[in-house]
């Protein structure tokens, strides 16, 4: 399952537009940053794991983006890049 998944999100990071791509999947990862745990079994877990693959995402769009469209789009990404990063810091301790 995850194999396809990391397939889908690879494929889809290589081939959209580079901005378009780093928009979008920010406002993605933002957005299901400020919904509650899911109410299963290990949602903790699985949050983290999402944090991780929205985060991957990101990661492989910036790495297309030019050096000058870069610094554009840092600082936009700067306070949810830092949230998420303490968010996952403290569910490392929870797992």
């Amino acid at each position: 399952m995850f194999e396809a998944t990391f397939a889908i999100r690879d494929a889809l990071t290589d081939r959209i537009e580079a901005v378009y791509g780093l928009t979008t999947m920010h406002g993605c990862v933002k957005s299901f940053a400020s919904l509650p745990p899911p109410d299963v079994e290990d949602s903790v877990e699985l949050k983290t794991m999402s944090y991780c693959f929205g985060l991957s995402a990101l990661g492989k769009f910036i790495r297309r983006l030019p050096g000058e469209i870069l610094e554009e789009e840092l600082p936009r990404l700067k306070d949810t890049l830092i949230s998420v990063g303490s968010i996952l810091i403290e569910t490392l301790y929870l797992i």
